[in-house]
């Protein structure tokens, strides 16, 4: 089964935040976005019961524009939807819809609702977190083409990536969602083939779908 990386169209919207969104979503601080990723992974791990002892904060959008974006102040639902997979830093959150796709195919995720507001009104809808599961090391390193660089520490890790290539044979059989662990660097999140093609009949937006032979990390 065929992989292609999933991520949110960027170089046609544009979103701002308001500080306190963009402190705690983007930035290093205790018990930000970084600490419920760490949880969600440990539910599947280790205790399913285990929850963050705080609640995911609002996120507070100041503007949303661009070409094909379709959002203003007087959106209304259908035509006026906010996409349905967007980025706050590096964490990714989804659609009420695009989480239903999702856990219909089953997919190894775990989601965390999260409310929107566009310049302080409720968007009507809620969003959610996503959090996949697995991180597989399936990264070809004999045949992909990247440089190196030093971490910190003076060990060599992964930098840019100039063509990617997958151990297809490591990956399970029935593996739909995950991330590509790299020894440093961009870990690009996968999806199984056919479970794109059902986003894209069912018309989400904001999705920019990359076969594995067109992946760069520059």
């Amino acid at each position: 089964m065929d992989y292609l990386q999933i991520t949110q169209i960027s170089s046609r919207h544009n979103l701002t935040y308001t500080e306190s969104t963009a402190k705690w979503f983007l930035g290093r601080v205790e018990r930000s976005v970084r600490e419920w990723k760490r949880l969600a992974s440990l539910r599947f791990y280790q205790d399913p019961n285990l929850l963050p002892t705080s609640t995911l904060p609002v996120i507070q959008i100041e503007n949303y524009k661009g070409e094909g974006a379709w959002f203003d102040e007087h959106y209304t639902l259908p035509e006026g939807r906010l996409l349905d997979l967007f980025k706050v830093g590096i964490y990714l959150f989804v659609s009420l819809r695009l989480r239903a796709l999702f856990e219909e195919a089953a997919v190894e995720a775990y989601f965390t609702e999260v409310a929107v507001t566009i310049k302080g009104e409720p968007y009507p809808e809620p969003y959610y977190l996503l959090c996949p599961r697995d991180m597989l090391p399936v990264f070809d390193e004999e045949n992909s083409l990247f440089t190196t660089e030093t971490d910190t520490s003076g060990k060599l890790q992964i930098g840019s990536v100039e063509h990617y290539v997958l151990l297809n044979d490591e990956i399970p059989e029935n593996q739909k969602m995950f991330y590509v662990h790299l020894n440093g660097g961009f870990r690009p999140l996968m999806l199984r083939s056919d479970i794109v093609e059902k986003i894209k009949n069912s018309g989400m937006t904001g999705i920019k779908y990359t076969p594995v032979d067109e992946m760069r990390s520059i």
